[in-house]
């Protein structure tokens, strides 16, 4: 494996930032006959719209660093040319395009239509309307705890089955129920946007569902908006890759919607009580990207690069952006690894070129197998790993705590 740096960006460390921000949201629900992702046993597009599917940006400026986090009601979603135009049209230096992952979605770039180019074009007007209404903002962080999923990797002697179902809630592991909010704020004090990163496949809608939907964030995000009037609610996914809700695959012609809503508003019931403990914090925004190259699992003769981006708000706030379904252990280890006061994994999250790089297992789970561990993933053994370590040596390097080499005393 070899790695090489895109971009690197920094700033003299602050006592205190300044923070610019603005939010802008986008429909960008395909047509009816759009072919569906997440199932390959739904054989059928897409015969209408039970929810819309939307692109929420999140703008943040802060010291001439800026970042456009689009985060989008979508299975995944793979371009670069959001991020030109984004640079190009409007100076925004730094954008990363973050997916749900939700399974009642269209598919993206693999399908080509008109459609996805049109999403991008969305996606990058909706850039330029947040940066254009940006205001003096404040930001805060809160954090607590929510079971609403399990993992499905059932381990039994040293080998794992797969257990899609869990309806009657039995404890499972490894799992990190961790819900993380940041709270954007006006100079008035008016929370102006909320964003939620929390690990669970939005797969309660299984492939009998025709409709588009945002599943579970949908309706996490609709539920926080009707309690916070005037904010725009993000969702953006954590490491995700083995980790279902309770109530999957749950059919349409029982439950279905009704689990979305039951699954999204308890989210964003929690959500709310936990705002007010929010606490404000400063430091310059500083980001970092890179593009690593692994081995294709099963073809060791061909390299897969993987571009992937980095931030930090001084020592109060961290996150990595991976382009592919991590492990929930890898959320686990970059938070332990990380050494910020809250750290986040922003899986199913396009940043810095390269392609998508598909479930990204543990070393230990590519020994024990299962789906997304040995088979239905192509990225080599150790890549999870990989990626992480080098995310917190550039969070290290970025805040300053790794000095030149050799130290002159020797």
């Amino acid at each position: 494996m070899r790695s090489w740096s895109l971009a690197l960006l920094f700033l003299p460390v602050a006592a205190a930032a300044e923070y610019r921000a603005g939010v802008s949201r986008v429909d960008i629900t395909p047509p009816p006959g759009h072919v569906m992702g997440g199932y390959s046993e739904r054989k059928l597009p897409a015969a209408g719209t039970h929810d819309p599917l939307y692109a929420t940006v999140l703008f943040v400026e802060s010291g001439g660093i800026s970042l456009a986090l689009v985060t989008c009601d979508l299975r995944s979603f793979v371009s670069t040319r959001v991020g030109d135009l984004a640079r190009k049209k409007f100076g925004v230096g730094n954008t990363i395009i973050s997916v749900s992952h939700t399974h009642s979605g269209p598919l993206t770039w693999e399908a080509r239509t008109p459609w996805y180019t049109e999403a991008e074009d969305k996606m990058v007007e909706a850039i330029g309307k947040a940066k254009a209404a940006a205001f003096p903002a404040s930001l805060a962080v809160s954090s607590g705890h929510i079971y609403l999923g399990f993992n499905r990797r059932k381990v039994v002697d040293g080998r794992a089955t797969m257990w899609w179902r869990n309806a009657e809630k039995l404890p499972s592991h490894p799992l990190d129920p961790s819900v993380n909010v940041l709270v954007v704020r006006d100079a008035d004090g008016k929370t102006r946007a909320v964003l939620v990163n929390y690990a669970c496949h939005p797969s309660i809608l299984g492939p009998d569902n025709l409709e588009f939907s945002a599943d579970y964030p949908g309706a996490m995000k609709r539920y926080v908006e009707s309690n916070v009037p005037g904010a725009l609610c993000l969702f953006v996914q954590g490491g995700a890759g083995d980790i279902n809700p309770y109530r999957d695959k749950e059919p349409v012609a029982g439950q279905g919607f009704q689990a979305v809503e039951e699954m999204g508003q308890a989210l964003g019931k929690y959500v709310i009580s936990i705002l007010s403990r929010a606490r404000t914090f400063s430091g310059a925004l500083r980001t970092a990207s890179e593009i690593t190259e692994v081995k294709n699992r099963w073809s060791p003769d061909e390299q897969i690069a993987i571009g992937w981006t980095v931030g930090s708000f001084g020592d109060a706030l961290c996150f990595a952006a991976i382009p592919g379904e991590a492990f929930v252990e890898h959320q686990i280890t970059f938070r332990e690894k990380a050494e910020c006061a809250n750290a986040m994994l922003f899986g199913y999250s396009y940043s810095a070129g390269g392609v998508w790089a598909g479930y990204i297992p543990t070393i230990l789970a590519s020994v024990e197998g299962g789906y997304g561990a040995d088979y239905n993933t192509t990225v080599e053994v150790g890549t999870g790993e990989r990626l992480i370590d080098r995310a917190v040596v550039k969070l290290f390097e970025l805040r300053g705590l790794l000095k030149d080499l050799p130290d002159p005393r020797y």
